[in-house]
C-alpha cells in the first residue's frame, strides 16, 4: 500500500514538472522589427506606427522575442493574414548567454491591418498598421 502511494505521489510530480514548462514562460517583451516581401524589399518598423510601402499579396515579418518562451511559439497576424513560421535564430550578448530569439513569419494574402504577437493568449505589440 506504501509503495503504490509513493509511485503515485513521484508519477504526479514528474507530470507536473515535465509541463510545467509549457505553461509558465519568461518573456519580457516581444516586438516587429521588419516587414518584407518576396523579394527582399522592406522595412524597418522599430520605431513607426505605420509602412512606408503597400505589403499586400505575400510578405514576411521578423519579430524578436526577448526571455524564453519554451515550447509555445508566438501567434502573428497581419490584418486577418495568420503568420506560418519559417525560421529562427538566437540572439546572445558578449557572454554568449542567450537573451532572445529572432522569428521569422510568412503571411499570404496580406491586404492591410495591424501586425499582432500574441503569445498564450497574451497580446503584446499591436502597434504598427501594414498598408
Amino acid at each position: 500500500m506504501k509503495k503504490l502511494i509513493l509511485t503515485i505521489i513521484i508519477n504526479l510530480f514528474i507530470i507536473t514538472s515535465a509541463y510545467s514548462h509549457s505553461i509558465y514562460t519568461k518573456i519580457r517583451e516581444a516586438r516587429v522589427i521588419g516587414i518584407f516581401d518576396e523579394n527582399g524589399n522592406g522595412e524597418n518598423v522599430q520605431h513607426v506606427r505605420e509602412t512606408q510601402s503597400d505589403y499586400n499579396g505575400t510578405c514576411y515579418t521578423k519579430i524578436v522575442v526577448f526571455g524564453s518562451f519554451y515550447n509555445t511559439m508566438p501567434i502573428v497576424y497581419i490584418g486577418n493574414s495568420k503568420g506560418i513560421f519559417q525560421r529562427e535564430e538566437s540572439i546572445h550578448n558578449k557572454y554568449k548567454i542567450k537573451n532572445g530569439t529572432i522569428l521569422v513569419y510568412k503571411h499570404i494574402n496580406v491586404t492591410k491591418g495591424y501586425a499582432k504577437i500574441t503569445i498564450n493568449d497574451k497580446l503584446y505589440d499591436y502597434r504598427v498598421f501594414v498598408k
